[in-house]
């Protein structure tokens, strides 16, 4: 009789620099998310410094879209994203980026509505907007970046794009730069054309907005006055904003014990925390080892594993428990792709953790095996 027992094979090795970099910024962003949930659940935090924390976690939430590029992954399914929580969560990495001597204006228009992107995708086109922006005001000047629900009974026939009718939220990103020469207008968007070659303009950036705003079937338009400004208008299909949902209830205390592989110090004691709090009581190494000499003495009742580690890793790991210990649930964490180690998760007693987690993130695959 064929056994039904999951089949674990070893990871896949990685392909290259930007894996094992890819890998490297998982534990670093893990290591930040951690930090900063701790911070936010302290009390008497003034709000100002809540704020700030907020946004630095938010930050390395957003992080995580870079890692899958750099990692070679397949972007995650896009979903439905409010405009104007993404607009707020990066307003300061905006500022940043235009400089001193530029003034940015935010203005979001109410009722908030939503889009279906990628977040990262989202925040990669802002970017580019606002780079664009910068490089036609050399000298100073301002910004304003609005948004807005527009409803278009008629096709519209503007640059680059004609936009049919639809319900729209639209993103605009209005300087007070240069201007752009009517003739250029058209090309603007094509890889490698700019306007400001000058300016450091690489002609990449426009076009990459181009590319993002047709994924998510939306819409480009352009106006621009030569030493009046430039005017971009980004039309995406709008989507009433969902109510958020009420945050997950923390698993119940838990009188059991978990043994916690982890070969960074910072994410294993970040996870240490985190389980200590939520009621385990945990016994951790750094190598798998020595995971494996705790269970010949230790009884544990959950095992939670990275799985790129010096001599044995995770995945070798969880075999050799799955021998010895059939019913004992595993929790594998990875910075790479899931791909390479997902065989066999989904079933009884196994979950897949991607990195970067946070502590909701944890503490959630912790009640899903728990619960198996």
């Amino acid at each position: 009789m064929k056994s039904m027992a999951p089949s674990l094979e070893p990871p896949l090795a990685p392909s290259g620099d930007a894996r094992e970099v890819a890998h490297d910024v998982s534990n670093l962003l893990t290591a930040i998310i951690g930090a900063a949930d701790a911070v936010l659940e302290r009390s008497g935090i003034d709000p100002e410094t809540r704020a700030d924390v907020a946004h630095i976690r938010e930050g390395a939430r957003r992080g995580t879209g870079l890692v899958q590029r750099l990692r070679g992954g397949a972007p995650d399914e896009p979903g439905f994203i409010s405009v104007n929580a993404t607009i707020d969560a990066t307003s300061r990495l905006l500022a940043h980026r235009l400089g001193a001597n530029i003034a940015l204006t935010i203005a979001l228009g109410e009722p908030d509505f939503q889009v279906r992107a990628d977040p990262s995708q989202l925040d990669r086109l802002l970017l580019n907007l606002v780079a664009n922006a910068r490089h036609a005001m050399s000298s100073g000047g301002s910004v304003t970046l609005a948004t807005s629900r527009r409803m278009m009974f008629h096709t519209e026939s503007r640059v680059p794009d004609t936009i049919p009718p639809g319900d729209y939220g639209v993103i605009s990103v209005t300087d007070t730069g240069s201007g752009i020469p009517r003739e250029a207008l058209p090309r603007i968007f094509e890889p490698g054309v700019s306007s400001r070659r000058h300016a450091g303009g690489s002609g990449l950036g426009l076009a990459s907005v181009r590319d993002i705003v047709s994924q998510c079937d939306g819409f480009v338009a352009v106006e621009s006055v030569e030493a009046g400004g430039t005017r971009f208008e980004i039309f995406l299909p709008a989507h009433d904003a969902k109510a958020q949902p009420a945050p997950p209830t923390q698993p119940a205390a838990t009188t059991g014990t978990v043994l916690l592989v982890e070969d960074d110090p910072v994410v294993r004691q970040i996870a240490e925390r985190v389980l200590h709090r939520a009621g385990w009581a945990v016994l951790s190494t750094e190598s798998a080892e020595d995971a494996l000499e705790v269970l010949k003495k230790a009884r544990c009742d959950l095992v939670i594993s990275d799985v790129a580690m010096p001599g044995m890793d995770g995945v070798a790991l969880a075999r050799h428990v799955q021998e010895a210990h059939p019913d004992l649930p595993i929790i594998l964490t990875s910075g790479y792709e899931r791909a390479a180690t997902e065989d066999g998760f989904g079933t009884r007693n196994f979950v897949f953790l991607t990195k970067p987690y946070g502590q909701e993130d944890l503490l959630a695959a912790v009640a899903r095996v728990a619960a198996s």
